[in-house]
């Protein structure tokens, strides 16, 4: 398994959310704003994107330069998802992808699924929550308590059965006009089940 983590320019990780042995068993990418952050944590393997957030002129000699257009068809974070892609990366750690712009925010959840359709695992680290894309049967662990929230990734995402959770859900569909039903669930052990049918965004507090 080869792992990548990538920096992009919202929310610098908070102090617990990043550990050291992450830091040293993966491949380090950094989207050009976030070096402003990322050179407080670590020396990035590479920095790519358009620099129109920083000039390349500030970044380590060390670090690899990768520069595209400003004018391009892609986000710096859907850059850097098929540059770990492409280096063979099949478990990829993203921070810095909430906050900031809510646009960028919104478009950097879809680097879970450009990840998934690729055969790689993603997630998505930051606000002191973890976000994941899951479908079919799947058992997650917490910690007991911890916020636990689901919404449809497409349209419509339909969850046949929970397990370990406070407020249960059997045979519920969720869809844009009906997300709030399956947002602040409550974990009520150290691990919880989902059964679900569609593409599945799920948000679990990191406490």
């Amino acid at each position: 398994m080869k792992k990548a983590i990538i920096f992009l320019n919202g929310d610098r990780p908070r102090k617990n959310e990043i550990k050291n042995e992450e830091l040293t068993e993966s491949l380090k990418i950094c989207a050009d704003g976030a070096y402003r952050y990322v050179k407080e944590i670590c020396v990035p393997d590479v920095v790519l994107g358009d620099f129109d957030s920083i000039g390349a002129e500030r970044i380590d000699k060390s670090c690899k330069i990768i520069r595209f257009c400003p004018e391009k068809d892609y986000t710096d974070g859907h850059l850097a998802v098929q540059f770990a892609l492409d280096e063979g990366a099949d478990n990829i750690l993203i921070f810095g992808a909430l906050g900031g712009r809510p646009d960028m925010e919104y478009a950097n959840l879809s680097l879970l699924y450009q990840a998934k359709k690729a055969g790689a695992k993603a997630e998505i680290r930051g606000g002191g929550f973890t976000v994941t894309l899951e479908n079919g049967a799947f058992e997650k662990k917490v910690k007991k308590g911890a916020c636990v929230s689901m919404a449809p990734f497409f349209e419509v995402a339909h969850i046949i059965s929970t397990k370990g959770l406070k407020y249960p859900m059997k045979n519920v569909t969720l869809n844009r006009l009906h997300v709030s039903l399956s947002i602040s669930n409550v974990a009520m052990a150290d691990s919880f089940f989902v059964e679900a049918e569609g593409e599945l965004l799920l948000f679990t507090e990191n406490i």
